[in-house]
């Protein structure tokens, strides 16, 4: 492998480098004093190892600093035991929950794992918006801790578009979320590691703060366009990306290379849970066997499971309704539809509603568990607005205040 141009050696600077790969020169090492000021998108199609580049930066960054790992698809939590890091399921958790989880992790210097599976898509841009906002919200006594905010699948949190109408907002709110990390990320202590297979469908805003790039194997057309962008390659040059195996990517900036150089990613300590599985053959057995195993006889008695469905969600409305906080929930969700799609604070609906704060935040966050309504922080308040589904079902709704 050879580097796009001779290597040029960056300035020198204190010694906080670890090496990630190598390429014809040589050693490449990611410099992690640099990584701060700068921050680093890693990109590649899938089966690229983008993952596996980005599990080995936490491996060989966690002796230097804190480290937060983002996960959408759970696939670090192998990772997170090795590097002594508490894992948290954001589905257990509600928006501010995983906001002070944030806060904390920083206060103390603890290494934590948000695993963000079994969340639909909105809720889980919601809930890694609400982590984030607790990192960059810290107290200035807590900005020398600094953290590697290590972030798998970039564009699920912050997408260059909405999948949807129902999902625009939610879409802002991850975009202005992520792209204020890394804008503000610097001073605060805090250094975004964001990795996607797909820059066409990761949000512009966050892609023009990220200074530092690992590019590897692309096949859309749209992405090569703007990796060799990113890695100022001519179309010519851009024709290398599709050739590209698993492990080699172009490595730029202040933390890696002054100029675009091929290196090759070396091997992680911990597997890599999300790689693409060897091909193995179908079992070798006979349609009675198969039968047998299938259990086709019991599966044909099995009834069907709509009422089961209908008694569960039953049972849900049953227990909402005995809450003692249900009446003042419903008087909560009244008054966020009058004004949806605004937001109002908590502080605002205790007055509009003549409640004091500890029912009020008692239906609030009833109305958190059950979906109903997303809440975020905002200094000593926090600010309340129906979820996305109910929002889609309100209609020509006059924007008011309470």
């Amino acid at each position: 492998m050879t580097c796009v141009t001779p290597i040029r050696p960056l300035p020198e600077a204190a010694d906080n480098r670890v090496p990630l790969g190598h390429h014809s020169s040589g050693a490449l090492h990611l410099d992690l004093d640099r990584l701060l000021a700068g921050r680093l998108l890693i990109q590649g199609s899938s089966g690229a190892g983008k993952s596996r580049t980005l599990r080995r930066i936490i491996e060989e960054a966690f002796d230097y600093t804190t480290i937060a790992i983002v996960d959408p698809e759970g696939e670090f939590e192998n990772l997170a035991r090795h590097i002594g890091a508490t894992t948290i399921r954001a589905v257990e958790l509600t928006a501010d929950g995983l906001t002070a989880a944030a806060a904390r992790s920083r206060h103390h210097r603890l290494s934590i794992h948000i695993d963000l599976t079994d969340l639909d898509p909105d809720q889980r841009i919601i809930k890694a918006a609400a982590f984030f906002a607790g990192l960059i919200g810290a107290p200035r006594d807590d900005w020398d801790h600094t953290v590697l905010v290590c972030i798998d699948e970039g564009h699920l949190l912050a997408p260059h578009v909405a999948g949807s109408a129902r999902d625009a907002e939610a879409r802002r709110l991850g975009v202005a979320t992520l792209t204020d990390l890394c804008a503000r990320g610097r001073k605060r202590g805090l250094a975004p590691v964001i990795a996607t297979q797909r820059l066409a469908k990761l949000s512009t805003s966050v892609v023009s703060e990220l200074q530092n790039v690992l590019v590897g194997l692309n096949v859309f057309d749209r992405d090569i366009a703007r990796a060799a962008d990113l890695l100022g390659f001519s179309a010519k040059e851009a024709d290398a990306l599709r050739t590209l195996v698993p492990g080699d990517f172009f490595a730029m900036g202040p933390a890696l290379s002054a100029t675009p150089c091929l290196a090759h990613i070396d091997p992680t300590i911990t597997e890599h849970i999300g790689k693409t599985p060897e091909l193995r053959a179908a079992a070798s057995v006979d349609a009675t066997e198969a039968a047998r195993l299938l259990d086709l006889a019991g599966l044909a008695e099995v009834a069907d499971h709509g009422p089961a469905i209908a008694l569960k969600g039953t049972r849900a409305l049953d227990a909402f309704l005995l809450d003692p906080a249900a009446t003042d929930a419903a008087a909560i969700v009244e008054a966020l539809k009058r004004i949806s799609p605004n937001a109002s604070t908590a502080r605002d609906l205790a007055r509009h509603l003549s409640l004091d704060a500890e029912r009020t935040d008692r239906a609030l966050n009833l109305l958190s568990a059950i979906t109903a309504v997303d809440t975020m922080p905002k200094g000593d308040d926090r600010i309340a607005r129906l979820h996305a589904r109910l929002r889609a079902r309100l209609s020509d709704v006059a924007v008011v205040a309470l």
